[in-house]
């Protein structure tokens, strides 16, 4: 028992020395102390000594930009990865998580007067009572107008891949340079200190998903020359699309109103699809399961999610689906039936549909454009 705790802790200490080794290797500068978990303010102090800033003639002074990141690493002990913070542009930090817990971790969320868009890619984030607040494929906003403290567990054992914008409102104000009354709720808030915090659930797009992983993968695939403008205009291209996604939402005053208690048995129902999505439960078995009858189910679902059952569940398919292929260590086959295909031919045909790609010249694609880590 204890040569294998040995081996364990060998192992563990050899991930982290790799994780250090890639970040020193790279445009990446190692953090002095734990950013995770800090105030707002001292988190953009420090990221603002940290990293150089280089403006152009070309952009606004506000705009200017730096494409090195701060790497704060997992301690062997919490277990392995790590979280990445870069400055795309004023009032604006961008950070991509990638790391697994050894335990159930809290994160601290403090500060006053910021909003937080982050989209989960894998993983569950939950509240202090234990109730889940996101659920990978998923994003969270919250809202912040004056001073708060939240924050949440990230679950144990699971590969948790995020990323998140932390933005100020003169991020859209002064940067996207959007008047006051053409900012959408919950966001507008912003504008009154006084107002209380609010947390929001979306289930992301297809459009949305894809940029996230354009930004994840940019370290691999781009030099820091290029990198710098691209994750400023892909940081760009989430807050415009959340932007519009809420906008929509505002003028949609016509749909029915859904109770706070159905509303709850939409989001079980979500998140019992989302753990049994290769084999879903019919429509029938699902309602009878939270206590719905079939026709509001699918109304208020279609609602509440953003989507008809079916579409989540070939959103939540499809999605692992990429993350399999992208490995290059499965056949179209094994893909196919590890989803939920009975038949392969079932499944490329969906994917095509989804993706406007046939499954292997997808992965082709992929695999030409990333870099290997040495």
């Amino acid at each position: 028992m204890v040569a294998s705790n040995l081996s364990v802790q060998n192992e563990a200490k050899r991930l982290e020395r790799r994780v250090r080794s890639e970040a020193l290797a790279r445009d990446v500068l190692l953090a002095r102390q734990p950013i995770v978990g800090m105030l707002q303010d001292d988190a953009e102090r420090l990221l603002s000594e940290m990293l150089p800033v280089r403006s152009s003639a070309n952009v606004l002074a506000e705009s200017s930009w730096s494409a090195s990141s701060v790497r704060h690493c997992l301690h062997v002990a919490e277990g392995e990865g790590y979280w990445d913070f870069y400055r795309p542009s004023m009032g604006l930090i961008l950070s991509v998580t990638d790391a697994t817990y050894r335990d159930d971790t809290w994160v601290n969320v403090e500060g006053s007067g910021y909003f937080k868009l982050r989209i989960l890619v894998s993983g569950t984030l939950r509240a202090r009572s234990w109730e889940v607040i996101a659920r990978a494929p998923e994003a969270l906003l919250y809202v912040s107008p004056g001073a708060s403290r939240e924050g949440y567990y990230i679950a144990s054992g699971e590969r948790t891949r995020m990323i998140v914008l932390h933005c100020r409102p003169q991020l859209l104000t002064h940067v996207l340079g959007l008047d006051p009354q053409d900012i959408p709720v919950p966001l507008s808030s912003l504008l009154s200190p006084d107002r209380g915090s609010t947390r929001r659930r979306m289930t992301p797009s297809p459009e949305l998903l894809q940029v996230t992983r354009r930004i994840m993968e940019s370290r691999h695939s781009l030099s820091t020359a290029l990198r710098d403008r691209y994750l400023q205009n892909l940081s760009m291209q989430l807050l415009l699309q959340v932007l519009g996604i809420l906008e929509r939402g505002t003028l949609v005053r016509s749909a029915p109103s859904v109770s706070s208690r159905d509303a709850h048995r939409i989001q079980e129902a979500r998140d019992y699809l989302a753990k049994h999505y290769v084999n879903p439960p019919s429509i029938v078995e699902l309602a009878r399961w939270i206590g719905l009858n079939c026709t509001k189910l699918k109304e208020s679902f279609r609602q509440i999610v953003g989507f008809t059952i079916y579409e989540y569940i070939l959103r939540l398919r499809m999605e692992r689906a990429t993350e399999m292929l992208v490995t290059g260590d499965y056949d179209i086959a094994q893909v196919a039936y590890a989803v939920g295909y009975e038949y392969p031919a079932n499944f490329t045909a969906a994917f095509k549909r989804h993706f406007g790609l046939l499954p292997r010249d997808w992965r082709r694609r992929q695999l030409s454009t990333e870099e290997p880590i040495q």
